[in-house]
């Protein structure tokens, strides 16, 4: 059966036309409507408007409604094609997240995978996720260090993924006096084991008015952490487990609480190359360790297993914070991999 949704409402004006034998010239000076509109209509390039419809319908002697309807079902016609076309691209890049969706229960395998595109569109918020395949410029990132390409898609679906999560926990307004007083506590933390440390940072978090959210890495996201103001008032922080290890942790959560003290707002641009983000990276480190402290401690140049060990006790630090910082700054004394085996330490977080 022929889909009349599918011709442009143009095709029953030519084939009237033809009926009368009369020429778009003539329909014009008998209908009102300039030949110009007329011939967009009839080559199906132009739409049919409410004052183009009365007329019409004055010709034709039927109602403004009959012309109307037509153009709407045909511009329904074309949304509904644009749909299953954009259905099929959301297809390809769902693939790109579906082990991720499956794994950590966002979406079941018990559904049909139309049905589950849907279910990633609701979970990221979008009306499509093609939307998600650019560039989000409008976030604070520490990323990886990697040569590998940034999948901007991965990238900003786990935004959009953790954003939603953030809206959950608001609490109340942000508050910079009240965070800045808990920093010594935060940093005690490190010492703590992660059941007694995440329950407490989400007590300190929703007290200061963040939205503190972590969230399993997505496979190419590069992502350690962001953070981003969805209000005027709100801001959210979040992580990824990448690598799951703690020195990574704390540092990538120290980074992220450096861009909400920096109050970086939306209309603040800001990525791993920026200075701006490497004034975040000096923030954290003397967050985790002073200035002062750390200097005297590498004034040394001596680093072994018990120096390592005994300066993060003084400091009440975890000895793989201390390492890591090491392995950054001083790479010809202690390169990566150097005494990894005796201080590493992996974490198993969910949120």
């Amino acid at each position: 059966m022929m889909n009349i949704k599918a011709f442009h409402p143009g095709i029953y004006i030519k084939d009237s036309l033809d009926v009368m034998e009369m020429t778009s010239k003539e329909f014009s000076a008998r209908t009102g409507i300039s030949e110009r509109t007329l011939s967009s209509i009839i080559t199906g390039k132009g739409d049919i408007t409410f004052e183009v419809a009365y007329k019409l319908a004055e010709f034709f002697d039927n109602s403004v409604n009959f012309w109307t309807n037509l153009q709407n079902q045909y511009d329904i016609y074309l949304k509904e094609s644009e749909k299953e076309t954009e259905l099929k691209n959301d297809g390809e890049l769902f693939k790109k997240i579906e082990k991720y969706l499956f794994e950590n229960k966002f979406i079941s395998d018990e559904q049909d995978k139309i049905s589950n595109i849907y279910n990633a569109r609701k979970i990221a918020g979008v009306n499509s996720l093609s939307l998600l395949n650019t560039k989000d410029s409008l976030i604070c990132f520490k990323e990886v260090n990697t040569q590998k390409t940034t999948d901007f898609f991965a990238q900003n679906f786990w935004i959009a993924l953790a954003l939603n999560e953030a809206r959950k926990k608001i609490s109340g307004k942000y508050d910079k006096e009240k965070l800045i007083n808990y920093i010594p506590e935060i940093r005690s933390l490190t010492i703590k084991e992660p059941n007694f440390f995440y329950p407490r940072l989400q007590e300190i978090f929703n007290e200061c008015g963040i939205s503190f959210v972590l969230l399993p890495y997505l496979t190419k996201s590069n992502i350690y952490g962001a953070t981003k103001w969805f209000s005027k008032n709100n801001v959210m922080l979040a992580i990824s487990n990448r690598n799951e290890k703690a020195d990574l942790f704390w540092f990538t959560l120290f980074h992220e609480i450096s861009h909400v003290l920096m109050e970086h707002r939306r209309e603040a641009l800001v990525n791993i190359d920026g200075s701006d983000d490497e004034v975040a990276n000096k923030m954290a480190e003397n967050m985790l360790i002073s200035e002062l402290e750390w200097n005297e401690f590498i004034k040394k140049e001596s680093f072994t297993i018990d120096s390592i060990e005994n300066f993060a006790l003084k400091v009440n630090i975890l000895p793989c914070i201390v390492l890591g910082r090491l392995h950054k700054e001083r790479p010809n004394l202690v390169p990566y991999g150097k005494f990894d085996k005796y201080f590493n330490i992996s974490y198993t977080l969910k949120n």
